[in-house]
Order: C-alpha cells, then structure tokens, then sequence
C-alpha cells in the first residue's frame, strides 16, 4: 500500500509540476533552439526536468515517512545539487569541465551522506567475495558519473531519456525489494516520475527534460542501484544494475571510445549515438524510440529473471560485454577502411 502512495503522489506531482515548468520556460525564454546536431526543428522548453525534480523530492520524503530512515532525505543533497547545475546548464550553458566537477562532488557526497559505497562484489561462479576496500569509494564514484552521463547521453529524442529511465527503474525496485525496501520505494519514485513527464515528453514533445532531468534521472539510478540491486550485497552481481542500464551504458562506452579515436573532447555531443543511427537508416522517430524501448526491456527482464541464479546473470553479463567489444572492433575497422582508402 505504501507503495502505491508514493508511487501515486510522485506521479501526480511530476504531472501537474511540468506544465508549470513549461510555462516558466517560454516566460522566461529557457528554450532549446535547433540547430544540425539536434533532431527537433523548432524552439522548445527545455527545463521540464524541474518537474521530474518535483516528483522525485516528493516521493524521497514520502519514503523517508514510512521507512523511518535517514539516508534518503540525505540523498536529496547531492541529487538537488546536481539537478540544479543541470538547471543552470539549461538556463545559461556551463563548460563540460564545470559539469564533471558537480557530477564527482555530487558522487562523494552520496558515498558520505547517502552510504553508496561499492565495498565488494559477488562472484558468481564461486560465491566467494572480490572485495575493493579502499578503491571501493572510488569506483562508486566512477559508476556514479558514468551512469549520470549515460542517462544525459540518451537525451537525444522525444521520450527516449525518461523511457528509458522508467524501464530501468522498474527493474532496479524489483530486483532491489528482497534486498532494501528503501531503495525500491525511490526506484517506484523514478518510475512513476519519468511516466507521468513522458506525457509532455513523449514526440511530438511540448517539453525537453533538459540536463535538470537527464542528470538528476541518471544521478538516482546510479545510486538506487548501488543501495538497492546492490552492488555490495554478497547475494548479487554487478551484472544486474548493468543489465537494466544495458543500452545507455552500451551507446555512453561506444560514444566515448568514437571520439577519443578521431582525437576529440570526448564530453563534447556529437550526432553518432545509437538513436541518430536508427534514424539515420530509415526509422522513424517513434519507431527508433520504441525499438530502443524494445531492447532495454529485453535487458531489464533478463535482470529480473536471472537476479537468483548467478550463473545466468553471469552468461547474460558476458552477452552485453560481447556486444559491446562487438561495437569496438566495428568502430576500429570502419577507421581501417578509411585509412587503407586515402592511401
């Protein structure tokens, strides 16, 4: 039944707190202007994240009411903290190095105050423990980050970044609510959030999500999947977490190793990611959402299924790692023919 409460009033907050935000924007003049990188072709507000902000900070104090626990209001520090740099990012465009600071100092913040510390992994093979000890910290960090732009990466079409968020996070509180309830009330949070926005979202969007949304989305989902799906619980692996996040982590690894090749600023947005591929091979705008869609639920139900049986995590791990080197030697052929063909 709590559940249920929270779940309802992060819904109904990020419902009627969007089309205030939407309002502001055009007042105000926050509007993300088209240009030959972006796909959308005329001005659109772009700070509706502040009503996936509404919803998530309601139901983060809903949940600390009926659990009696302390870390998720402290979570509400660093997941504000980074929203509201999105926020400024939309409003004013902040440089990318600026950015990466918040993300690391919003990342040590949850390991402090939130506990969002990855201390060992399961092996799944031998049930025995990898323990990290004093690099656990850091690595926590480094997922924080990386899952953060992962989520702000696959902000590229209508609906995309909050579908994919709201798949992800479905599968996060149930793979997490075994193993702490907390955290799946606040993946609940998530889901119902990222659904109700997709509802000025969804093409033809009124509203983008901008860097408030995206940064504050993939801030919780890293961190939820540490507390919850957990990386530190003897009875999981990292594979789970990995699994629901599989297609931005996927296009995030794939995107960053495309530009470090051609000797770009690998933080800088290109028009390469997976979606502008679909795109760019024939489908639909509605159709590359939903087939991405498609993809990232095969992933999150095969963490669901597999989250009691280690070894078929593990063989369903090594798949997305395989594809992913399949991306890779993709990538190094393509710069091979090219090279061969200015000889």
């Amino acid at each position: 039944m709590n559940k249920l409460i929270i779940a309802t009033f992060s819904f109904l907050t990020t419902l009627l707190a969007t089309p205030i935000a939407i309002h502001l924007a055009k007042v105000k003049g926050w509007v993300d202007l088209p240009n030959a990188r972006k796909v959308h072709k005329v001005a659109m507000p772009r700070v509706g994240g502040l009503g996936i902000l509404s919803g998530i900070v309601v139901g983060v104090i809903l949940t600390c009411f009926f659990k009696h626990q302390s870390w998720p209001f402290l979570f509400l520090i660093p997941a504000v903290l980074i929203s509201m740099m999105g926020f400024v990012d939309d409003v004013k465009n902040i440089s990318f190095k600026i950015k990466f600071a918040v993300q690391i100092l919003a990342a040590i913040l949850a390991v402090v105050l939130v506990g969002a510390n990855i201390s060992y992994i399961a092996n799944p093979l031998t049930h025995s423990k990898i323990e990290f000890g004093i690099f656990g910290p850091i690595i926590a960090v480094v997922w924080i980050v990386g899952i953060t732009n992962a989520i702000n990466l696959s902000d590229g079409l209508d609906g995309l970044a909050a579908g994919l968020s709201a798949i992800a996070a479905l599968a996060l509180a149930f793979t997490s609510a075994r193993v702490n309830t907390t955290t799946a009330y606040i993946a609940l949070t998530v889901f119902a959030s990222s659904v109700a926005f997709l509802k000025y979202n969804f093409h033809p969007a009124k509203t983008f999500m901008g860097d408030t949304g995206s940064q504050l989305l993939g801030f919780t989902l890293a961190v939820i999947s540490i507390k919850g799906a957990s990386l530190s619980a003897s009875t999981l692996s990292l594979a789970i977490p990995i699994l629901a996040l599989g297609i931005p982590i996927l296009d995030t690894v794939y995107a960053f190793i495309r530009r470090m090749m051609k000797k770009g600023n690998p933080f800088l947005p290109d028009k390469m990611h997976i979606h502008h591929q679909l795109l760019s091979i024939g489908f639909s705008h509605v159709g590359t959402v939903l087939f991405i869609y498609a993809i990232s639920i095969i992933f999150a139900i095969t963490a669901m299924v597999f989250r009691g049986s280690h070894e078929l995590t593990l063989l369903a791990f090594y798949m997305i790692i395989a594809i992913a080197l399949l991306a890779f030697l993709k990538v190094m052929r393509g710069k091979d023919v090219k090279r061969r063909s200015k000889r």
